[in-house]
């Protein structure tokens, strides 16, 4: 009877790691893992500026005229970086794990400062489709490049409240650098704006070049010598399982809930609900709807990673955000203007915390030599899926109406819920092996 109780419950599992299981811990390059995030984090948030002012303000038409382009081609303009990340994220993945983290990192935001000023001071469809082409290349390296550094420095006991901090960061740059990009457009002009964007993307290049330091373990680019083990495999189930619902969040919150919140809050306060500020435009009510969707979405990243961290069950966690993302889905189809107001806050909460976790999910599953390979084919899921859904819900709106589409939303994470969830069941709790 004594051994029974003695025996390890086989869904326990030991997880050993070298990386820091401390925010305080150095990394083997000297800098505490808070530090390197804080470096890391800002340099995104900056990186952002020149594709946030295009988001912002290039469709106004004035701004439109001055770039030389037509509204027609403006849609275009603003895709092209996500198609051209489809090829691009796993070539950089397949980068990252060969070669030293500053060897991409760097020249990756070097490329997007030139993107801005490619922005700034070129006119025509042309010039403008080469920028957000060579953007897409940038982002591929910063973005993969930045979560592979979130998994050297972090362990088992931290890595989802870490990976969540970053994410924050990221959403700090998208509300800010969006803020930023229109004050620097009224007070300087468009082509003014993008150049002071531009000084800023400069700065990040020279943070990055002087303060980030290389976080990837040598032995990582090291190849096996004759007698040792060969490389471990891809683990596939983890990478398809956290493909799908990066898929599934990005088409339904960057494709359908982006490309239709305005439609969707002018319906909303057509009916008379009486619950609009008066005199108050829909473009500005659309915009502080979206600054605080992105707020809930920031505070979610860290809560959520650290709470995946304390219980050991990530997919557990990334289950109960899927199930809170389709109850609130559902609810912003609701006819009720308050019901479907309230629905919206609560789809915003799995934004930062599903985000957080699929990094962390790799860590846990994915063997060091792959990491950057599997979030490199992660995120090209999540940009194909963000590249479809705006084409999905605008080209459907006509006939299916807005509550239906977000409806079918609402069924599509409650089926990414389950899928999770079934992951739940199978995975074993990480017990992070302290004291080796």
């Amino acid at each position: 009877m004594a051994d029974s109780f003695d025996k390890p419950d086989p869904r326990v599992e030991e997880y050993k790691s070298t990386s820091p299981s401390s925010p305080d811990v150095p990394t083997a390059s000297g800098a505490s893992p808070i530090r390197v995030l804080t470096i890391l984090g800002l340099g995104t948030a900056l990186s952002l500026l020149g594709d946030s002012t295009l988001y912002t303000v290039l469709p106004d038409p004035p701004n439109a005229a001055i770039a030389g382009v037509s509204l027609t081609a403006v849609g275009f303009i603003l895709g092209a970086n996500r198609l051209t990340r489809i090829f691009t994220n796993p070539l950089a993945g397949a980068l990252l794990d060969r070669f030293p983290r500053r060897w991409l990192l760097i020249p990756a935001m070097l490329l997007g400062f030139l993107c801005s000023l490619i922005y700034a001071l070129g006119s025509g469809l042309a010039a403008f489709l080469v920028g957000r082409i060579l953007w897409g290349f940038a982002w591929s390296g910063i973005w993969i490049g930045g979560n592979s550094v979130v998994l050297d420095v972090t362990g088992a006991t931290n890595r989802g409240k870490l990976s969540g901090l970053y994410q924050t960061w990221f959403f700090i740059g998208v509300g800010g650098s969006a803020l930023l990009a229109g004050i620097f457009t009224d007070v300087f002009g468009f082509r003014g704006g993008l150049l002071v964007s531009s000084g800023l993307n400069a700065l990040a290049v020279l943070l990055w070049l002087f303060l980030l330091p290389e976080t990837a373990d040598p032995a990582r680019h090291a190849a096996p010598e004759r007698g040792e083990e060969p490389l471990e495999p891809v683990h596939w189930p983890t990478i398809v399982s956290a493909a799908l619902p990066t898929f599934g969040m990005r088409f339904v919150y960057a494709g359908v809930i982006a490309s239709t919140s305005i439609l969707w809050l002018g319906s909303l306060f057509a009916r008379g609900s009486g619950l609009s500020p008066p005199d108050l435009p829909i473009a500005t009510l659309t915009g502080i709807f979206v600054a605080l969707r992105t707020i809930t979405s920031m505070f979610s990243g860290p809560l959520s990673g650290a709470l995946s961290d304390r219980l050991g069950r990530r997919w557990g966690v990334l289950s109960g955000l899927l199930l809170i993302g389709g109850l609130g889905t559902w609810l912003m189809g609701n006819q009720v203007a308050a019901i479907a107001l309230l629905g919206g806050f609560i789809a915003a909460i799995p934004g930062g915390g599903v985000q957080a976790l699929i990094p962390a999910l790799v860590g846990d599953h994915v063997g060091t030599k792959h990491e950057s390979q599997a979030l490199g084919i992660i995120y090209t899921f999540g940009d194909l899926g963000s590249a479809l859904g705006p084409v999905a819900a605008l080209g459907l709106i006509g006939t299916l109406g807005l509550p239906a589409i977000y409806k079918f939303c609402s069924a599509l994470l409650i089926l990414l819920a389950i899928l999770a969830t079934y992951r739940f069941r199978k995975e074993p709790i990480l017990v992070h092996k302290t004291g080796e």
